[in-house]
């Protein structure tokens, strides 16, 4: 047996062709499926490395009951991704896992959630601070990831131009890919991973949708900090993809979806909507200086309208206009 198909009768799941199939009643539909199978980022990459001298420890895991099958654990302080959790009579499925050094906490925090080894876990993409713990799971679960993702990690990306001195140890590697999406029939409800068709944060974003207990994972496309987003153009993010993917996003959900955002706290499609908004409206500001022929060290030094500079919570307003300079096709 390979590797793969070791790992897969391993988790009791089975290969038919480009099908996946999970043994018992549960189906992984797939389309475009392959069987081969901390609060800061990029920018901010040495002050979230600075938080390795600290005592990560004293990061607390706090669980956060969402729906009847589905949890945020969130942690505080939030050098790590928010994380999702199914759980319920068909296993334990779970959405990132933050850093190396909080995968004894999660753990303990899923645990607390339910009993029982986690069963499959989601990359929403290939940052350190959402797939940093996959080594700590991938021996008993089944990581699954955009096809992107894999290829970061197997050329030690962490985030950028930010590369680890070793490779990723073979448990950390996603063993299931897809170029599109997956449908999750699982403790009582679809889970569906779905790559919105354009690059974004970065170029292996998906979003899960947890449809009956309507719950959406963002991922990094969404960062809930009262800022804007982060680009990372040196993997072929995209600005202008990023607020499509958004688009996207609040055409699948209603008011009274909970929006689980890749960093800060649960919160509505109303919230989703304005940040669309102010990331649409930006891009079109600077769309247009950049059309009148006006550099970036020019848009920059103008800066943005009052009412759309106030927002600093994450990425400065001049490394926001320069991803989006950047992203725009002259």
């Amino acid at each position: 047996l390979s590797p793969t198909e070791r790992v897969m009768l391993k988790l009791g799941v089975e290969s038919t062709g480009s099908r996946i199939r999970a043994r018992k009643k549960n189906v992984m539909r797939t389309n475009g499926f392959r069987g081969v199978l901390s609060f800061a980022l990029i920018v901010s990459y040495i002050l979230s490395r600075a938080a390795f001298a600290q005592d990560l420890s004293l990061v607390e895991q706090k669980v956060h009951k969402l729906s009847d099958t589905v949890w945020w654990v969130e942690p505080v302080p939030g050098y790590g991704g928010n994380i999702a959790v199914s759980a319920g009579e068909d296993g334990i499925l779970m959405v990132d896992d933050q850093l190396m050094p909080l995968t004894d906490a999660i753990k303990e925090a899923v645990a607390g959630i339910q009993k029982g080894k986690i069963d499959f876990l989601i990359n929403s993409h290939y940052h350190y601070d959402h797939a940093g713990g996959n080594a700590a799971f991938g021996d008993e679960s089944l990581i699954i990831a955009h096809h992107s993702v894999k290829t970061r990690l197997l050329e030690r990306r962490e985030a950028g131009f930010n590369f680890r001195d070793e490779p990723h140890p073979a448990e950390a590697i996603p063993v299931l890919t897809f170029k599109d999406n997956v449908t999750f029939d699982w403790n009582g409800e679809d889970i569906d991973v779905i790559y919105l068709g354009n690059t974004s944060h970065t170029d292996g974003d998906v979003v899960i949708y947890f449809r009956d207990s309507n719950v959406i994972h963002t991922g990094d496309q969404y960062v809930n900090l009262n800022g804007y987003p982060f680009i990372d153009l040196p993997v072929g993010g995209s600005a202008t993809g990023l607020r499509d993917n958004i688009a996207a996003m609040l055409a699948m959900i209603d008011d009274d979806t909970k929006v689980m955002p890749g960093h800060g706290q649960v919160t509505t499609k109303a919230e989703l909507q304005a940040y669309h908004d102010r990331i649409a409206a930006t891009i079109d500001i600077v769309e247009k200086q950049k059309l009148a022929g006006k550099s970036l060290d020019e848009i920059q030094e103008t800066g943005l309208p009052e009412e759309y500079s106030k927002f600093t919570g994450f990425m400065t307003i001049p490394t926001w206009i320069q991803q989006v300079y950047s992203s725009l096709i002259d």
